[in-house]
């Protein structure tokens, strides 16, 4: 499995100067175009171009079906994907950050720990759902699927975010306004309405970021385990 992991981090850090590149320029738009939703939404969007980088390279060099091909344990390929997976998210995320955080003078406002929050828990969800899409039916065939529910799941699971972080402050400082003042915020859409409403019904002492981490770890072990399976059934990408 080791060096499956090696393989996959050379794909990651070696990968063509175009991609790194692109990376540059997303984070620089980010950065020109920022508001609230700069902060986590870039580190998340990078780590899903250089995980999806990883698949379409093993595709476009013929390495997927090789691989499956090998005498090596299938549950590695999973395992190794994963990891990868993780080590990245946290990787990016922290970079992505510290640099925002050094121009923060010019910036929207100042990072916080919950842009690392919102990151690493929208990068689970994404690739819990995505990846094994990918193992099962393939990089060729889900490409694009994929990347339209990861702008789903990104545009839902955000907005649960914001709405239960919002309600988790308005709780710890009472002398504020129950009301949520919705001008403080730029990227308010319906999305932001419909869950400030459902959250409004839920009890924060059973409910808040902390649940909702460990949620979103279980939800992405349970993926792998969902891939695993997937491999064992499509061995062969028929």
């Amino acid at each position: 499995m080791f060096n499956l992991i090696k393989k996959d981090f050379i794909v990651c850090v070696k990968s063509d100067r175009f991609n790194l590149v692109k990376y540059i320029l997303i984070f620089i738009l980010m950065y020109l175009f920022c508001n609230d939703i700069s902060y986590y939404a870039t580190p998340v969007i990078i780590t899903y171009l250089i995980i999806i980088g990883v698949f379409s390279s093993d595709y476009e060099n013929g390495v997927e079906k090789f691989i499956r091909s090998l005498p090596i344990d299938l549950d590695d390929i999973v395992y190794s994907r994963y990891i990868i997976a993780i080590g990245t998210s946290i990787s990016v995320t922290i970079v992505t950050l510290l640099m925002y955080d050094i121009l923060s003078l010019y910036m929207f406002r100042s990072t916080v720990f919950n842009d690392f929050l919102f990151s690493l828990y929208i990068n689970l969800i994404i690739l819990s759902v995505t990846m094994p899409l990918f193992f099962k039916y393939g990089y060729e065939k889900m490409k694009i699927v994929a990347s339209i529910i990861a702008i789903a799941v990104f545009t839902i699971f955000s907005s649960f975010l914001n709405a239960l972080s919002e309600k988790i402050f308005y709780a710890k400082h009472l002398e504020l306004s129950i009301n949520l003042n919705v001008s403080k915020y730029e990227t308010i859409h319906l999305f932001n309405q419909i869950f400030r409403s459902f959250i409004s019904k839920i009890n924060i002492n059973n409910i808040n970021m902390t649940s909702i981490g460990v949620i979103c770890i279980t939800i992405f072990i349970f993926s792998m385990y969902i891939s695993l399976k997937a491999m064992k059934k499509n061995k062969y990408l028929k």
